[in-house]
Protein backbone atom coordinates (compact mmCIF):
# COMPACT_ATOMS: atom_id res chain seq x y z
CA UNK A 1 0.00 0.00 0.00
CA UNK A 2 1.38 3.40 -0.97
CA UNK A 3 1.89 6.24 1.48
CA UNK A 4 -1.03 8.14 -0.03
CA UNK A 5 -3.37 5.15 0.30
CA UNK A 6 -2.26 4.60 3.90
CA UNK A 7 -2.94 8.23 4.83
CA UNK A 8 -6.34 8.16 3.14
CA UNK A 9 -7.33 4.95 4.96
CA UNK A 10 -6.13 6.37 8.28
CA UNK A 11 -8.27 9.47 7.85
CA UNK A 12 -11.34 7.37 7.08
CA UNK A 13 -10.80 5.31 10.22
CA UNK A 14 -10.35 8.44 12.32
CA UNK A 15 -13.50 9.93 10.81
CA UNK A 16 -15.43 6.78 11.67
CA UNK A 17 -14.40 7.18 15.32
CA UNK A 18 -15.34 10.85 15.24
CA UNK A 19 -18.83 10.08 13.92
CA UNK A 20 -19.39 7.43 16.58
CA UNK A 21 -18.15 9.80 19.29
CA UNK A 22 -20.47 12.61 18.23
CA UNK A 23 -23.37 10.16 17.98
CA UNK A 24 -22.80 9.05 21.59
CA UNK A 25 -22.61 12.68 22.74
CA UNK A 26 -25.86 13.55 20.96
CA UNK A 27 -27.58 10.48 22.43
CA UNK A 28 -26.53 11.51 25.95
CA UNK A 29 -28.10 14.94 25.47
CA UNK A 30 -31.37 13.57 24.09
CA UNK A 31 -31.72 10.82 26.70
CA UNK A 32 -30.86 13.23 29.50
CA UNK A 33 -33.42 15.83 28.43
CA UNK A 34 -36.14 13.21 27.93
CA UNK A 35 -35.57 11.67 31.36
CA UNK A 36 -35.09 14.90 33.31
CA UNK A 37 -38.05 16.97 32.15
CA UNK A 38 -38.40 20.74 32.15
CA UNK A 39 -35.94 21.76 34.88
CA UNK A 40 -33.72 24.37 33.11
CA UNK A 41 -30.68 23.62 35.24
CA UNK A 42 -30.96 19.88 34.63
CA UNK A 43 -31.46 20.43 30.89
CA UNK A 44 -28.32 22.56 30.77
CA UNK A 45 -26.59 19.81 32.72
CA UNK A 46 -27.55 17.27 30.06
CA UNK A 47 -26.17 19.59 27.39
CA UNK A 48 -22.96 20.01 29.41
CA UNK A 49 -22.59 16.23 29.68
CA UNK A 50 -23.04 15.88 25.92
CA UNK A 51 -20.49 18.63 25.28
CA UNK A 52 -17.98 16.90 27.58
CA UNK A 53 -18.52 13.64 25.68
CA UNK A 54 -18.01 15.51 22.39
CA UNK A 55 -14.58 16.80 23.45
CA UNK A 56 -12.81 13.53 22.54
CA UNK A 57 -14.08 13.38 18.92
CA UNK A 58 -13.49 17.13 18.61
CA UNK A 59 -9.83 16.70 19.57
CA UNK A 60 -9.59 13.88 17.02
CA UNK A 61 -11.13 16.20 14.41
CA UNK A 62 -8.60 18.91 15.19
CA UNK A 63 -5.80 16.35 14.88
CA UNK A 64 -6.66 15.93 11.20
CA UNK A 65 -5.55 19.52 10.59
CA UNK A 66 -1.80 18.81 10.66
CA UNK A 67 -1.85 18.02 14.40
CA UNK A 68 -1.50 14.21 14.47
CA UNK A 69 0.04 14.23 17.95
CA UNK A 70 -3.39 15.16 19.33
CA UNK A 71 -4.90 11.80 18.43
CA UNK A 72 -3.49 10.05 21.55
CA UNK A 73 -5.05 12.84 23.64
CA UNK A 74 -8.41 12.13 22.01
CA UNK A 75 -7.96 8.41 22.69
CA UNK A 76 -7.11 8.94 26.35
CA UNK A 77 -10.09 11.28 26.73
CA UNK A 78 -12.34 8.58 25.25
CA UNK A 79 -10.96 6.07 27.75
CA UNK A 80 -11.80 8.52 30.56
CA UNK A 81 -15.37 8.79 29.28
CA UNK A 82 -15.70 5.03 29.15
CA UNK A 83 -14.43 4.61 32.70
CA UNK A 84 -16.88 7.24 33.97
CA UNK A 85 -19.84 5.56 32.26
CA UNK A 86 -19.19 1.82 32.15
CA UNK A 87 -22.33 1.30 30.07
CA UNK A 88 -20.59 3.01 27.16
CA UNK A 89 -17.12 1.60 27.88
CA UNK A 90 -17.21 -0.91 25.01
CA UNK A 91 -18.25 1.77 22.50
CA UNK A 92 -15.47 4.12 23.58
CA UNK A 93 -12.92 1.31 23.55
CA UNK A 94 -13.81 0.51 19.94
CA UNK A 95 -13.30 4.17 19.07
CA UNK A 96 -9.95 4.19 20.87
CA UNK A 97 -8.79 1.05 19.07
CA UNK A 98 -9.69 2.58 15.72
CA UNK A 99 -7.79 5.80 16.50
CA UNK A 100 -4.73 3.98 17.81
CA UNK A 101 -4.69 1.73 14.77
CA UNK A 102 -4.70 4.76 12.50
CA UNK A 103 -2.10 6.59 14.62
CA UNK A 104 0.34 3.67 14.62
CA UNK A 105 0.05 3.27 10.83
CA UNK A 106 1.26 6.79 10.10
CA UNK A 107 4.13 6.93 7.56
CA UNK A 108 5.97 9.29 9.93
CA UNK A 109 6.16 9.14 13.69
CA UNK A 110 5.23 12.18 15.74
CA UNK A 111 7.33 12.90 18.82
CA UNK A 112 6.06 15.87 20.86
CA UNK A 113 8.25 17.63 23.39
CA UNK A 114 7.86 16.74 27.07
CA UNK A 115 5.67 19.81 27.82
CA UNK A 116 3.38 18.92 24.91
CA UNK A 117 3.28 15.31 26.06
CA UNK A 118 2.01 16.43 29.46
CA UNK A 119 -0.39 18.82 27.73
CA UNK A 120 -2.04 15.83 26.04
CA UNK A 121 -2.50 14.12 29.40
CA UNK A 122 -3.95 17.34 30.84
CA UNK A 123 -6.48 17.55 28.01
CA UNK A 124 -7.73 14.03 28.69
CA UNK A 125 -7.90 14.67 32.43
CA UNK A 126 -9.80 17.89 31.64
CA UNK A 127 -12.58 15.79 30.11
CA UNK A 128 -12.77 13.78 33.34
CA UNK A 129 -12.96 16.99 35.39
CA UNK A 130 -15.67 18.39 33.10
CA UNK A 131 -17.89 15.39 33.79
CA UNK A 132 -17.15 15.29 37.52
CA UNK A 133 -17.98 18.99 37.80
CA UNK A 134 -21.62 18.02 37.21
CA UNK A 135 -21.73 16.15 40.51
CA UNK A 136 -20.04 18.41 43.06
CA UNK A 137 -23.25 20.03 44.32
CA UNK A 138 -25.23 17.58 46.42
CA UNK A 139 -29.02 17.56 46.29
CA UNK A 140 -29.83 14.35 48.16
CA UNK A 141 -33.09 12.55 47.61
CA UNK A 142 -33.74 9.62 49.95
CA UNK A 143 -36.37 6.91 49.96
CA UNK A 144 -37.23 3.88 52.08
CA UNK A 145 -38.70 0.72 50.60
CA UNK A 146 -41.17 -1.01 52.89
CA UNK A 147 -41.77 -4.74 53.22
CA UNK A 148 -44.96 -4.49 51.15
CA UNK A 149 -43.10 -2.76 48.30
CA UNK A 150 -44.24 0.77 49.12
CA UNK A 151 -41.59 3.47 48.50
CA UNK A 152 -41.64 6.37 50.97
CA UNK A 153 -39.68 9.62 50.61
CA UNK A 154 -37.74 10.53 53.74
CA UNK A 155 -35.85 13.60 54.93
CA UNK A 156 -32.20 13.35 53.75
CA UNK A 157 -31.11 14.95 57.03
CA UNK A 158 -32.25 11.81 58.81
CA UNK A 159 -29.67 9.91 56.78
CA UNK A 160 -26.96 12.46 57.48
CA UNK A 161 -27.04 14.15 54.04
CA UNK A 162 -27.42 17.86 53.39
CA UNK A 163 -27.48 19.97 50.23
CA UNK A 164 -24.44 22.02 49.26
CA UNK A 165 -21.10 22.06 47.49
CA UNK A 166 -19.01 19.11 48.56
CA UNK A 167 -15.90 18.25 46.58
CA UNK A 168 -14.77 14.68 46.77
CA UNK A 169 -17.93 13.39 48.44
CA UNK A 170 -19.42 10.08 47.38
CA UNK A 171 -23.01 10.94 48.26
CA UNK A 172 -23.59 12.30 44.77
CA UNK A 173 -23.78 8.71 43.57
CA UNK A 174 -26.56 6.30 44.37
CA UNK A 175 -26.26 4.53 47.72
CA UNK A 176 -28.40 1.73 49.08
CA UNK A 177 -28.37 -0.30 52.29
CA UNK A 178 -30.44 -3.23 53.46
CA UNK A 179 -32.30 -2.91 56.75
CA UNK A 180 -34.73 -5.01 58.72
CA UNK A 181 -36.20 -2.66 61.30
CA UNK A 182 -39.40 -2.97 63.23
CA UNK A 183 -40.88 -0.17 61.14
CA UNK A 184 -41.06 -2.50 58.15
CA UNK A 185 -38.28 -0.85 56.17
CA UNK A 186 -36.29 -3.35 54.12
CA UNK A 187 -33.96 -0.96 52.24
CA UNK A 188 -32.94 2.67 52.05
CA UNK A 189 -31.61 4.57 49.09
CA UNK A 190 -30.12 8.04 48.67
CA UNK A 191 -28.94 9.83 45.55
CA UNK A 192 -28.09 13.33 44.40
CA UNK A 193 -30.68 13.76 41.67
CA UNK A 194 -30.33 17.39 40.54
CA UNK A 195 -27.76 19.31 38.48
CA UNK A 196 -27.64 23.01 39.31
CA UNK A 197 -26.67 25.91 37.03
CA UNK A 198 -23.25 26.32 38.60
CA UNK A 199 -22.28 22.72 37.91
CA UNK A 200 -23.45 22.87 34.30
CA UNK A 201 -21.71 26.19 33.56
CA UNK A 202 -18.47 25.01 35.17
CA UNK A 203 -18.53 21.81 33.13
CA UNK A 204 -19.16 23.71 29.89
CA UNK A 205 -16.29 26.12 30.59
CA UNK A 206 -13.88 23.27 31.30
CA UNK A 207 -14.89 21.45 28.10
CA UNK A 208 -14.49 24.61 26.03
CA UNK A 209 -11.12 25.21 27.68
CA UNK A 210 -9.90 21.77 26.62
CA UNK A 211 -11.04 22.33 23.04
CA UNK A 212 -9.41 25.77 23.07
CA UNK A 213 -6.13 24.23 24.18
CA UNK A 214 -6.36 21.70 21.35
CA UNK A 215 -6.93 24.49 18.83
CA UNK A 216 -3.74 26.17 20.07
CA UNK A 217 -1.70 23.01 19.53
CA UNK A 218 1.22 23.80 17.20
CA UNK A 219 0.73 22.77 13.60
CA UNK A 220 3.23 20.25 12.25
CA UNK A 221 4.77 19.43 15.63
CA UNK A 222 8.14 17.68 15.83
CA UNK A 223 8.23 14.71 13.49
CA UNK A 224 10.61 11.85 12.86
CA UNK A 225 11.01 11.14 9.17
CA UNK A 226 10.56 7.55 7.97
CA UNK A 227 13.72 5.54 7.39
CA UNK A 228 14.97 4.67 3.92
CA UNK A 229 13.92 1.07 4.48
CA UNK A 230 10.39 2.15 5.35
CA UNK A 231 10.21 4.22 2.20
CA UNK A 232 11.29 1.26 0.10
CA UNK A 233 8.57 -0.94 1.53
CA UNK A 234 5.91 1.59 0.50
Amino acid sequence: MSVYETIRLNRRVIWAGIIVGYSVAAALVVIGIVNIGDDPGAVLGSVALGVAAAVAPTIALISLDRRPALLPAASLAAVMLGVINLTLLLVWLLVVLAWWWAYNRRPTKVVPSRPLWWARVAMAFGVFVAVMALFVHLDPYCTDTMADGTVVEVDPAEKGYVSGWSFGSTTSSEEASAQSGVDGTVSSQCASDTIVWGEAVASLLISLGVVGAALRWPVNATRVAPSTEELRTT
